[in-house]
């Protein structure tokens, strides 16, 4: 494990372990009928006791801690064991900014997954990744979104992906990291760590990392150098890693929401063997590739 360092001009990472709410596995279990249903070992519990009713649209007053969240909940025709995709928005950016850009709403109905797209509490970044993942409320109020999505929909445990672009790429960065045992895999478009910055996930996972060539910048910071970081620090670590280098700077490459959801549906949690051991899909765009 690497020592810490900044991400972005604030951002501390610390040592890490299991999520705060335990660690985490699916596994085949018979039901009475005779068929197979995958079931969370140690499934995580809502910190606010029992979980507010979940609807399709904007769920306003979901008590994180005590605190009020909100988050943009787009249902597909049938939720109940479906995938999930967190995806987080930009600097200055909102939810629905990020479900509309994406098409999410299309593509929920399409490929019968559940999006969720969290609104932030409005700190200087947007998400609180300038931290230590103690008592980090951001990452309490990840958690408490899976266990209630879990207690209403019983979502798939092996099918959870995160996503997000600039800030929300950061943040994306930094679920990446500290929740590795609840993450599938995971698709941060123009986020990365610094080297000085990246420590190790507690577990190997599968990582595609987008950005917009070396004009893809904010301020100071420089997400080319932050991406190839963060993908030298992955497969270091033993995680694999796909990169996808458009030429758009700093911005969401188009057909972005299709070609991640191809790689979470390609990866969902432990998969084994790599399916894109022998080479990408044809799916993907030409800028996409396998780093050496």
């Amino acid at each position: 494990m690497k020592s810490n360092g900044l991400l972005c001009s604030a951002l501390v990472i610390a040592l890490i372990g299991c999520s705060a709410i335990g660690c985490y596995k699916a596994t085949d279990t018979a039901t009475d009928s005779g068929t197979t249903q995958t079931v969370w070992e140690d499934a995580p519990s809502y910190s606010g006791g029992d979980c507010p009713v979940l609807e399709d649209g904007v769920n306003k007053k979901f008590l994180v801690d005590g605190t009020e969240r909100k988050f943009r909940l787009v249902l597909p025709a049938d939720p109940i064991g479906a995938p999930v995709i967190f995806a987080w928005h930009w600097l200055g950016g909102s939810a629905q900014q990020i479900v509309n850009y994406m098409e999410y709403e299309q593509l929920a109905e399409d490929e019968n997954v559940i999006v969720v797209a969290p609104s932030s509490d409005g700190t200087p970044y947007e998400w609180h990744s300038t931290g230590q993942p103690a008592n980090n409320v951001d990452l309490a109020f990840f958690d408490d979104m899976v266990a209630c999505l879990y207690d209403q929909y019983q979502i798939d445990p092996d099918r959870i992906h995160a996503t997000g672009m600039s800030a929300g790429g950061l943040w994306t960065t930094y679920l990446t990291i500290f929740r590795s045992e609840i993450l599938a895999s995971t698709a941060p478009l123009s986020g990365g760590a610094y080297a000085e910055a990246y420590v190790s996930p507690e577990r190997p996972l599968p990582v595609m990392v987008v950005w917009g060539g070396p004009d893809d910048t904010y301020g100071t910071f420089n997400f080319e150098t932050a991406s190839l970081d963060f993908s030298e620090g992955l497969r270091a670590d033993g995680s694999f890693v796909v990169e996808c280098v458009h030429s758009g700077a700093h911005t969401i490459p188009l057909g972005a929401a299709e070609y991640t959801w191809q790689f979470f549906k390609d990866h969902p949690y432990g998969v084994d063997p790599e399916p894109y051991a022998d080479g990408l899909p044809s799916s993907l765009p030409d800028y996409c590739y396998l780093p050496e």
